[in-house]
């Protein structure tokens, strides 16, 4: 998946899902690094990534597809749609 610009995320992911996430990290060669912090909700993890290759948008693109992640820029916490981060 082709994303529009290097940015700087926070997914939010449910506790279930985090050995999935892993998985595809994994599978998309560890493309970028990710911090993982307990969210304001409970069951919630927030991971920290800064999207900067294709690896990386391939990987958070998988994310919001199969495990239906929630996704907010880092720096302001507003909510991220895919249409605004990926071209289709």
């Amino acid at each position: 998946m082709i994303y529009r610009e290097p940015m700087n995320l926070i997914i939010q992911v449910d506790d279930t899902l985090l050995g999935q996430v892993l998985y595809y990290w994994t599978c998309y060669g560890k493309p970028c690094r990710l911090l993982l912090r307990p969210a304001n909700a409970e069951n919630l993890t927030a991971i920290l990534l800064h999207m900067d290759n294709a690896n990386a948008g391939s990987f958070v693109w998988i994310l919001h597809e199969r495990l239906r992640v929630r996704l907010y820029e880092e720096g302001t916490m507003k909510a991220v749609k895919a249409e605004e981060l990926f071209m289709y």
